[in-house]
């Protein structure tokens, strides 16, 4: 039996790696040992509990205002601490945070091999998205393992020299969580649920869906975002709704922008559907932003989880980036990039919007990350290699 420490500290990390731990915990081939760093607390108990998952050690990282520096030193010393006084086979990481980061050169140091789950996405830009482009390439450098989602991101390892023998393609881990769930919004009760936690949305309107937080846009390239949707939201026949993310540069820049042309759902709990174009509410757990993703029309995002996710959903995705480390899904037709000017922000949504043969296209292409069952491919790799 071998034994396996999957670390994680933010939400995305915790989404695509929970469908992981739960397999692997079925497994009798591996003894697992789940480790958080505790910086996403909040956001990830919810999560936690939805799939039933108990981290065995926790860093406790959570701290207001912390910079990236803190969080390495963090993640660093308390891992550190961990892997000299336990014994582990192996170290997964999933993709480019920077707990991920210091969690696979921590366990490098330790000699541990480093499994590094969704790896080879490459931007070719070193600062954008900024630190995760340098954090997923670092992490390539140390690990042994290379389970990549795409063939795409196969071929972009072979061209950094990594031998082909340590890479593995498996589709997306992220596309398992998502499956998971949406059996489970099967449910009539928790359908329900969602459906009256939501009751502000209109029936009558088309909702898109949007998530921005990306460093790199934040200041002017975000505020024509925002420029741009209120630009879209004198359109009759939809609403907008921004689950907004928590730091300070996003909220100010929506203050600045919205003003009172958007409604914060959580400070007014009486609004009835009709009652606003733009809907701004606080960030949302995975299982309802799912519910949310399935009931839009159209997503406009900067994460790149629901650039994955989205396509099995049959939902087109623009991506206010200027690029992307995911060219599969726009390769594939699932989505398109969008412009950080207002102007053009709103001529390419509306296209996407009124042609219908451009939305249907999209809405209909293949996801190119993955079938649902990449944790169980790397768990095949994992008891055979390891």
């Amino acid at each position: 039996m071998k034994t396996i420490l999957v670390v994680f500290g933010t939400r995305p990390e915790a989404v695509k790696l929970a469908p992981f731990i739960l397999l692997a915990k079925r497994d009798s081939r591996f003894r697992v040992i789940v480790g958080s760093t505790g910086q996403h607390r909040e956001m990830l108990k919810p999560l936690l509990n939805f799939f039933e998952i108990t981290p065995d050690f926790d860093l406790d990282l959570m701290r207001p205002g912390q910079s990236l520096v803190d969080i390495s030193m963090g993640v660093m010393k308390g891992l550190n601490e961990y892997l000299l006084n336990n014994r582990v086979d192996g170290v997964v990481v999933q993709g480019d945070t920077t707990s991920c980061f210091k969690a696979s050169l921590i366990a490098f140091y330790h000699r541990v091999p480093v499994i590094h789950v969704e790896a080879g996405l490459r931007s070719g830009d070193i600062y954008s998205p900024f630190p995760e482009e340098f954090n997923r390439k670092a992490t390539g450098l140390v690990a042994k393992f290379h389970f990549a989602p795409t063939e795409t991101s196969k071929e972009n390892l072979i061209r950094e020299t990594f031998h082909r023998d340590n890479i593995y393609v498996t589709g997306n881990t992220g596309i398992d969580a998502l499956f998971e769930v949406k059996n489970r919004l099967a449910s009539e009760e928790l359908n329900q649920q969602l459906k009256e936690r939501y009751n502000f949305l209109s029936p009558h309107r088309k909702l898109v869906l949007v998530t921005v937080h990306r460093r790199e846009s934040f200041g002017a390239p975000m505020e024509e975002v925002m420029k741009g949707l209120i630009a879209l939201s004198l359109r009759e026949d939809l609403e907008i709704l921004i689950p907004l993310h928590m730091n300070p540069q996003v909220r100010a820049s929506a203050e600045k922008v919205f003003g009172d042309k958007a409604r914060w759902i959580d400070k007014d709990l009486q609004a009835k559907p009709g009652q606003s174009k733009i809907w701004l509410c606080e960030p949302v757990d995975y299982v309802p932003f799912v519910y949310l993703m399935d009931r839009a029309h159209l997503i406009i995002t900067d994460s790149g989880g629901v650039q994955e996710e989205a396509p099995s959903l049959g939902k087109p995705i623009l991506v206010a980036r200027e690029k992307t480390e995911r060219p599969e899904a726009i390769a594939a037709g699932t989505s398109r990039l969008i412009p950080l000017e207002e102007k053009a922000f709103l001529k390419t949504a509306e296209e996407i919007l009124d042609t219908p043969e451009i939305y249907h296209r999209m809405a209909q292409a293949k996801n190119p990350f993955g079938d649902g069952r990449a944790c169980e491919r790397i768990l095949n790799v994992l008891a055979e290699k390891l």
